[in-house]
């Protein structure tokens, strides 16, 4: 009877009243702890009630908790918050949307994407319209690819979701897309070719090597690269004028990506000129010209290990550094460069936006958005996080202190979820890494290195750890306690969440309910 009033309260929306009866009940009824159907009602009695909140920090939340639940019983939160006036959390429910992809959400998606006018949410409903391969979006994307004002990344994404659409496709189909008067939409006929791997489809993208646009030439370089296209119609690649002119292009990057082309194919003009735009080039071309050398391979070696040591620009010594332990070259010099750096203050990025395949360092460029606290800082953050993991993958015998010294800098916020996001499970010597610091002298390295095993999900050595720290920590390090011990999906760690269902404030309590339905369904 008592649990059926429990159950009403938590209906009706009365948590703070259901959790009293529910402390007042285990009292006396100790089992209560291990009954599911029980803990699993009462936890969803407070997401319920927190996505009903007035405070935008407690309704994300509870509707990020109910969507790890992973339960059809927060799809209708997640279309409510498709449908809301937020943009922040409409932005949120799309992401959470494409990762249950039930037709109704597919629908809301489909209607979202026509009518959506914040610039933050249409890029995520682009993204979600490929992910879902939802294609009866394909027309709205192409009208977003072919528009003059889309923006590049908006433009980008669009193009990377109807590949993804696409299986096959007829040379009417392809001819048409490539003899388009829109640019976009000839680079989304070379990037269907690559995808396709239509490499008898390649004489069609020759006059797109001559195209006035210069994304298109480019695109058109890329697939050349990545089909690994030796000769058209019979003729040498490195033959072709239409090709090499492009290594003098009076746009620098399709210079660079045709040099690149170039050093794949072993013509020494492309090492030339690669080793010029590092050399002589202007700092952020320097920096195209070390991510094309990192991602050309083993024909790229000996050219990186001459640059590492020639070029003085940190960015492009990182970068080139990267790329020759990826072909497990010079790897002990690789490492003690990325090492010299980390030290850098200025914050970093990844930067790909002048050519999609060459990722380089690069000083950040990034905006501060809505949706992220300090997203600048966690952006820096996550690109070390992801140079110290190659650190330890490596055996780098400075791997733990750098690691050591990462920690003991600024309090994570956000960015321990990025860490989990990066330190794959696999890698096994920076776990190892990682965990001999649980045991630092350290608070506050323990409490990181802790967040970190946490929330790759399954290291329960750090729960302990974790639970000993929460006392007292400060309200953001308590949501990040519950969040890392939610994804050890620990089922001894159940009666500490009950207890922090009694916390004052509705965020940690929304939080531990979510933490409880994880640990009770992992």
């Amino acid at each position: 009877m008592r649990l059926a009033h429990i159950k009403a309260l938590c209906h009706a929306g009365k948590e703070i009243e259901a959790l009293e009866e529910w402390n007042t009940l285990s009292e006396s009824h100790e089992d209560l702890v291990s009954d599911r159907n029980a803990l699993e009602m009462l936890a969803w009695g407070v997401l319920k009630k927190g996505e009903s909140s007035n405070q935008l920090a407690i309704k994300i939340n509870s509707l990020i908790g109910a969507s790890m639940t992973r339960d059809a019983r927060a799809i209708p939160l997640i279309l409510e918050g498709l449908r809301g006036t937020n943009s922040l959390v409409r932005a949120l429910s799309v992401g959470l949307a494409a990762g249950y992809g039930d037709l109704p959400l597919q629908e809301e998606l489909a209607r979202l994407l026509e009518e959506e006018e914040v610039w933050s949410v249409r890029l995520e409903l682009i993204k979600a319209a490929g992910q879902l391969r939802m294609k009866e979006t394909k027309q709205r994307l192409l009208e977003i690819i072919s528009h003059p004002r889309t923006l590049a990344e908006e433009k980008v994404a669009a193009i990377v979701s109807i590949v993804n659409m696409y299986d096959s496709i007829d040379d009417k189909e392809l001819a048409s897309l490539i003899r388009s008067n829109r640019a976009g939409i000839r680079e989304l006929a070379c990037q269907i070719i690559s995808h396709l791997n239509l490499y008898e489809k390649i004489p069609m993208l020759l006059p797109l090597l001559s195209d006035a646009h210069p994304s298109v030439r480019m695109s058109t370089l890329n697939t050349l690269a990545l089909l690994k296209v030796k000769e058209i119609d019979g003729k040498p690649l490195m033959k072709i004028e239409h090709v090499t002119k492009l290594m003098n292009d009076s746009i620098a990057e399709v210079a660079i990506t045709a040099s690149w082309l170039a050093l794949l194919q072993g013509d020494k003009r492309g090492e030339k000129n690669i080793r010029n735009w590092i050399l002589k080039g202007e700092e952020k071309y320097a920096r195209l010209a070390a991510g094309a050398l990192a991602a050309s391979g083993k024909q790229g070696v000996s050219l990186s290990k001459s640059m590492l040591k020639k070029s003085n620009n940190p960015y492009v010594q990182v970068t080139l550094a990267i790329g020759l332990i990826g072909q497990r070259e010079a790897i002990q010099l690789a490492c003690k460069t990325i090492d010299k750096h980390l030290s850098m203050q200025e914050k970093w990025m990844w930067d790909t936006t002048l050519n999609p395949l060459f990722r380089s360092l690069s000083p950040s460029q990034v905006s501060h958005v809505v949706q992220i606290p300090n997203y600048p800082g966690v952006v820096n953050q996550m690109t070390r996080i992801e140079l110290l993991q190659i650190l330890c993958i490596m055996n780098y015998a400075g791997a733990q202190q750098a690691v050591k010294e990462f920690l003991q800098a600024d309090t994570w916020g956000p960015v321990g979820a990025a860490a989990a996001t990066l330190l794959q499970e696999g890698d096994d010597e920076a776990l190892d890494v990682i965990r001999a610091l649980l045991k630092d002298p350290e608070v506050k390295v323990r409490i990181q290195a802790a967040l970190i095993l946490a929330l790759l999900g399954g290291d329960k050595q750090a729960v302990s750890v974790l639970k000993e720290a929460y006392p007292d920590s400060s309200r953001e390090i308590k949501l990040h306690i519950l969040e890392a011990i939610a994804k050890t999906k620990d089922q001894d760690a159940i009666a500490f969440l009950l207890e922090r269902l009694n916390e004052p404030f509705q965020v940690l309590r929304v939080v531990a309910a979510t933490a409880i339905i994880q640990c009770l369904y992992h």
